[in-house]
């Protein structure tokens, strides 16, 4: 006994009593005192058995125990019946009153309540039945509560009706009850059970007071009751004759078949019942009816009235008859597309499990008495139909119906019940063509308009697949927008004398065939007869010409973009290009509008005829002739609102091309606005003292350092404002309210990562002009061209997406030379490269030369240690995730051993720590003294900052004299200067903080200390050296430990090069990238 309470009439005992397996009971006990004398004891228990259980009988023990007998209820002891002794007896009637007052203040028992530990319930669920008389299903299922609340999944029970002794623990009282009812309805041992009537609305009233019943499926809320409808019964007559009852109401619900009739509103889930102003039991009779005849109709209508002469019943309606015999059918045919009957299916192609239905085309006929329509399979003499008030008898003609027939066989059509027996059997007045599709071309196409001549009424599904329609004239029409940015195009064709927008046909065509109308795929199509086959938006189909439509569709496969308006091109001013393409494409277009686009895209699609400018009066410098090319092409640019990179090789002199730019539009008076100039940290003092040097007309700030931010507010008054990268984030919110004229980014190629922070900041300035300047706008993958196109030009090589799919794809994995040769063909208007070769053949020689050294020792040992262990590691990472994926892991590998090819003092490891040879390290001791003592003037770069650090140990050592800039040099200008005023002659550079924007033509000889992947870098760095300005021959060397991971990148550094050959100057056969063959190769052990 857990917990045990009497109240103070002792009528009522209140227990939780302890079960079996810890489990807990609620017991209610009452004592009923007997007329006859005596008391009755009920108690009610939440355990299984539920009434007068043992746990009862435990609590009566505990309360005879502790002497708490409880008193039995009588009325006239209660304290509502006490008297004093001289007052006279209550009256019987007040007596029994008081008594139920007494009663109805009692504690009830829930009879839903449940023991905390029985998470299980049990569900019912309501559906309707297609038996007669018409009824409700019940459908058991059980499901658990679940601690957040609600219900879990339900799985069914089909065995709740069976008699089960002890019922389940999770049933309730009222659960107990409703199957204890059920059980009484039930004529068979199914779990489904029938409702109906005035019992079944009593089981259905306690189901829905559970809070657990629902209608069709418990993935629904559950039902509730509701307030009464009011419904008007009414008679519904079909076309037929036939008459059905309904019940009229205000909102739409089904009707249930009980007594009185109840609505279900599957909406708001709610039921109740129908007010219909007859009598309850009529009601629901009346709900059972069946369908009545039309030839029952007036029979049925006066018994009707007969039997129910007081109430407001619904009379059924009866109808005039009349018979018509004088018409003659017209013949109708209806073409559709289906799927199979499964059956026909199996058959026909002895499969199981269709991953996909067939589709077959059908054709039905009927015939068309005067606006009344017969299958032309029906076998009734007479066609029965109510018009109005009259039920009428058309007499058929089937002399004349039979001809049609046989012309509409001869054309080559079967009878489907011939054709299949399953087909036959669900489409009794269909057709089919053994020839399928062409076949149905050909009926469509030459048989269908005879028929049409001949009286034939024809009509199509909007799925029938060879509903053909004919093309009379092609049209395209350019429309400007209101700005200059954007333009839209339209392709139009005459069909049935009506214009027709064919870019959704054939937007559709690539989008549903995008595996057979690629670009190769359409260069291989053959001229000819051929024809492709379009969908129109009204469901026909056109017979397209190849020969017209070809290089239409490969123009579009190039600019298709799924979530573009599928009725107009929205084209940008760069895509003009592609309408002289579309012009070319397909001869005999009429042209509407358009003529100043027509004429750029013809001048960006040959891209001669740039107009020379004169260079600006105030620029102090002489231009070489292919600078002022690339002025010519920068005010091009500038006049149809373009943007482009001006990508020439290191020192050619980018930035005094930018400046002439620049000059020349303050000049012409149309620098309205300031431009703005991105680069990195280095190129500050290089921009600020090339334009003092070159344009002194120019109004030049600096924003840098922390006095910059008193300069917010004057931006707008400077021609030339210059900032650098890593302030783009802390000066965002200034620079994207300013408006520019010009937004320059130097080396661009900062902005490869589309999704780093200065990408996405640079995106965002306003700038009515873009330029980016960079002598590598590809250094890895194609997908760093497409960023910077995308910040300069957006939609000119489309989303990232759709140029994945178009070029880097083709190109970097597939070696597609077409590929590459439409993206070089795309960009060459936007993009201006000169190589050192092209334009300076003045330029000193340059003499690379690789020096190797060959690991020993500790050095050695350390390195196989860290090959073997990291080659395992890389292996396994590759095996779950593959090559792409595993990055990361890769990358750190590979930067381990080269460290240990540098100095085995880079690796963070003890037993690295241990290791004090660096082969390479005295490679370069061995050489730096005698190039000094020659008077040779070195720049040497490293990647790593601490293995500049170490070298600087040894210099010293040796005692020579250096400079140093790495990315935490703070005045860059000293080293410099120092340097090439000559009071130095060995400069140590970091590759990431020296490598660009740097002028060192003091210099002579560059060293690589360690190599790098992309030959870009390094060869930017040997740059530093190499440019204008250089008097004498540049000597390169690159230190490399013989056998390791250094020398294969070495190998590997001719790849990427051939890439960026391949598409930036249109040249060469394109590598295949890294493979896991190559990093095999990587990691190849020394010889």
């Amino acid at each position: 006994m857990i917990t045990l309470e009497i109240p103070k009439d002792g009528s009522l005992i209140s227990a939780v009593v302890g079960g079996s397996g810890g489990n807990r009971y609620r017991v209610y006990i009452r004592f009923q005192a007997q007329p006859g004398g005596g008391t009755r004891i009920e108690g009610e228990c939440s355990c299984p058995v539920g009434y007068n259980c043992k746990h009862v009988v435990a609590a009566l023990l505990s309360a005879r125990a502790l002497s708490l007998s409880p008193a039995p209820t009588n009325a006239a002891q209660t304290d509502f019946a006490e008297k004093k002794s001289d007052e006279p007896a209550l009256p019987h009637e007040i007596t029994t009153w008081l008594k139920e007052i007494e009663l109805a203040t009692r504690p009830t028992i829930d009879r839903d309540i449940l023991s905390d530990d029985v998470p299980q319930r049990l569900l019912y669920v309501l559906r309707n039945s297609r038996s007669t008389p018409p009824q409700l299903e019940v459908h058991f299922f059980t499901t658990k509560l679940l601690k957040a609340g609600g219900f879990g999944k339900a799985s069914p029970h089909h065995s709740v009706l069976n008699n089960q002794n002890p019922p389940p623990r999770y049933f309730t009282g009222r659960d107990k009850e409703i199957i204890a009812s059920m059980n009484m309805l039930r004529t068979s041992g199914y779990s489904q059970m029938g409702l109906r009537g005035e019992m079944g609305a009593k089981v259905a009233t306690e189901m829905i007071a559970t809070g657990r019943c629902y209608w069709d499926t418990t993935d629904s809320e559950p039902l509730s009751m509701s307030e009464k409808r009011t419904a008007q019964p009414m008679w519904v007559m079909d076309e037929l004759g036939n008459q059905r009852l309904t019940f009229e109401m205000s909102l739409p619900a089904r009707v249930l078949p009980f007594s009185p009739p109840w609505y279900l509103d599957e909406n708001a889930r709610v039921c109740g019942e129908l007010d219909t102003g007859i009598p309850d039991k009529i009601a629901h009779a009346l709900a059972d009816a069946p369908v009545i005849p039309a030839n029952l109709a007036g029979r049925l209508g006066m018994e009707l009235a007969h039997r129910l002469p007081s109430t407001r019943a619904p009379l059924l309606q009866i109808l005039q008859k009349r018979e018509i015999s004088d018409l003659l059918p017209v013949p109708c045919l209806h073409l559709s597309s289906i799927d199979l009957p499964v059956p026909f299916y199996y058959d026909r192609y002895v499969r199981s499990n269709p991953t996909s239905p067939e589709i077959i085309e059908l054709a039905q006929v009927e015939f068309d008495y005067d606006g009344i329509r017969i299958s032309g399979a029906s076998t009734d003499k007479i066609i029965t139909r109510c018009i109005g008030s009259e039920l009428l008898h058309i007499v058929r003609n089937t002399d004349v119906e039979q001809r049609f027939l046989d012309d509409f066989v001869d054309v080559g059509f079967v009878p489907s019940q011939l054709y299949d027996q399953h087909l036959g059997k669900k489409y009794p007045d269909g057709f089919v063509l053994d020839d399928e599709d062409e076949g149905w071309i050909d009926f469509c196409l030459y048989d269908l308009p005879e028929l049409r001549a001949t009286g034939w009424r024809v009509d199509m599904d909007a799925n029938f697949r060879f509903n053909f329609a004919k093309v009379e004239d092609w049209t395209v029409t350019v429309e400007e927008g209101g700005g200059n940015d954007w333009f839209g195009l339209e392709l139009g064709i005459q069909v049935d004398g009506h214009a027709v927008n064919l870019l959704p046909v054939l937007l559709n065509m690539i989008r549903q065939f995008p595996e057979q109308l690629t670009v190769e795929a359409l260069a291989k199509m053959a001229d000819g007869n051929q024809d492709i086959i379009g969908h129109l938006p009204d469901g026909r189909l056109l017979l397209l010409p190849s020969s017209r439509v070809r290089g239409i569709l490969s123009v579009l496969v190039e600019l298709y973009d799924k979530d573009a308006n599928p009725e107009r091109f929205e084209l940008s001013l760069v895509q003009a290009a592609r309408l002289a393409e579309l012009d070319d494409a397909a001869t005999g277009l009429r042209w509407m509008g358009g003529e100043r686009l027509r004429a750029l895209g013809k001048k960006l699609r040959e891209f001669e005829g740039i107009q020379p400018v004169a260079p600006p009066l105030g620029l102090k410098a002489e231009l070489r002739g292919y600078q002022q090319e690339g002025l010519n092409w920068l005010q091009f640019l500038r006049e149809y609102d373009l943007a482009g990179i001006l990508a020439d090789d290191m020192g050619l002199g980018k930035t005094v091309q930018a400046l002439a730019h620049i000059l020349l539009e303050k000049e012409s008076d149309r620098l309205n606005r300031p431009c703005l100039v991105v680069a990195p940290t280095s190129l500050m003092f290089n921009w600020q003292r090339e334009a003092e040097r070159f344009a002194p007309m120019l109004r030049v700030l600096v924003l840098q350092g922390l006095s910059r931010k008193q300069h917010f507010e004057s931006i707008g008054d400077y021609d030339l404002v210059l900032t650098t990268y890593p302030l783009l984030l802390r000066d965002k919110d200034v620079l994207t309210e300013q408006e520019f004229y010009y937004l320059i980014l130097d080396e661009a190629h900062i902005i490869k990562n589309p999704k780093s922070q200065a990408t996405r900041i640079v995106h965002q300035i306003k700038a009515r002009h873009r330029l980016a300047l960079t002598g590598t706008p590809l250094e890895n993958h194609l997908g760093e061209l497409w960023t910077l196109f995308h910040f300069l030009l957006p939609g000119l090589l489309g989303d990232d997406k759709s140029f994945r799919k178009l070029f880097r794809t083709p190109i970097e994995k597939q070696g597609n030379n077409e590929r590459r040769s439409l993206l070089v063909r795309r960009i060459a208007p936007f993009l201006l490269r000169r190589t050192k070769a092209q334009v300076v053949r003045e330029l000193p020689p340059k003499t690379e030369i690789v020096r190797y050294c060959q690991l020993d020792g500790t050095q050695r040992d350390l390195y196989e240690a860290i090959r073997i262990a990291m080659h395992e590691k890389v292996r396994q990472e590759i095996d779950k995730k593959g090559v792409n994926r595993s990055q990361i892991v890769i990358l750190d590998a590979l930067l381990k051993l080269r460290q240990v090819c540098c100095d085995p003092r880079l690796l963070k490891l003890p037993t690295a720590k241990r290791v004090d040879q660096s082969a390479k390290l005295e490679l370069l001791m061995s050489l730096l003294p005698d190039m000094l003592g020659e008077g040779r003037r070195i720049l040497l770069f490293s990647q790593f900052t601490s293995m500049l650090t170490l070298i600087e140990l040894e210099l010293a050592r040796h005692g020579l004299v250096y400079v140093k800039l790495t990315g935490d040099t703070i005045d860059r200008a000293t080293p410099v200067n120092r340097f090439q005023d000559g009071e130095v002659s060995l400069f140590l550079i970091s590759l990431k903080a020296g490598g660009v924007g740097l002028n060192l033509t003091a210099a002579d000889t560059v060293i690589h200390y360690d190599p790098w992947w992309n030959p870009a870098a390094e060869n930017q760095a040997t740059d530093r050296a190499h440019r204008i300005g250089q008097e004498n021959p540049v000597f390169v060397y690159k230190l490399i430990t013989e056998g390791t991971v250094e020398e294969k990148i070495i190998s590997m550094q001719g790849r990427k090069r051939d890439l960026a050959q391949g598409v930036l100057e249109d040249g060469g056969e394109v590598s295949a990238p890294m493979t896991a063959e190559d990093l095999t190769m990587l990691f190849e052990p020394l010889g």
